[in-house]
This record gives C-alpha cells, structure tokens and sequence, in this order.
C-alpha cells in the first residue's frame, strides 16, 4: 500500500510489523532497511512469485523496451514482495542489449540472477527466497 509524500508501506514477512519508508531504489540494495521488531530486511524478503513483463511486442525500439525494463525492475523491487521476473524480450536486437545490460546488473549486484528460458524469454532474480 502507498503512502504520502512519496513513501510508501511495507510489512516485514517474517513478522508482519507495518514500516513506512521511502521509496527505495534497486541499486541500493546493500542499503536497505531492516524491520525494527526483528531486523529482517525489508526489500530483500520473497513471496516467491514471478512477474511477466513483454518489452518488446509493442513496437517499442531497444532504448524504449530498456526504459520498460527499468522501471519494471524499479516497480517489482519497491512495490511488491516479487522473487523474480520473466521477461519477454523477442529474438532480436532487444534481447542482445538487455543481456548486456543484465550482465552489467549481475556483475554490480542489483540482480542476483540471469537465466535464459528460451531465445525470447530471460529470467531475472531480484530476490532470494
């Protein structure tokens, strides 16, 4: 559920103790807050759920499906409890550049994860379970 000025709320689940925090970002993962009742982490817990996205059957060229991509990955990780997403890239251009794209993520530490499905469709973990 969201909350005002830009935040939103978000209940631990190992505990169910309600937080309100601001917005986090993917990237700042190694920075997330902890749940003041049991110091679980808040954004790195699972649901075990996968999310599919499409970026690339809406005619959409490769920079407009890595901006989707994006904010797809941003929205998952603030906003829901997701464990991964399945994202439905084509066989072409757009696939090769989020690839790359996943390798520079994997390499930083902001998706623990790559593991390709089939020639269109790439598995992104954002969490463990």
């Amino acid at each position: 559920m969201q909350a005002g000025f830009g935040g939103l709320e978000r209940d631990c689940l190992v505990c169910g103790m309600p937080h309100a925090l601001s917005r986090p970002d993917i990237r700042d993962r190694h920075r997330q807050p902890v749940c003041d009742k049991c110091d679980s982490p808040l954004f790195e817990a699972s649901d075990g759920s996968t999310e599919v996205i499409d970026i690339a059957h809406q005619h959409e060229t490769v920079a407009e499906a890595l901006v989707k991509f994006e904010e797809a990955l941003q929205y998952f990780w603030g906003l829901h409890y997701t464990q991964q997403l399945r994202v439905i890239t084509g066989g072409g251009r757009i696939r090769d550049a989020l690839l790359a794209e996943l390798n520079f993520l994997q390499q930083q530490g902001t998706v623990l994860d790559v593991l390709s499905e089939n020639r269109g469709a790439v598995r992104v973990v954002i969490r463990r379970e």
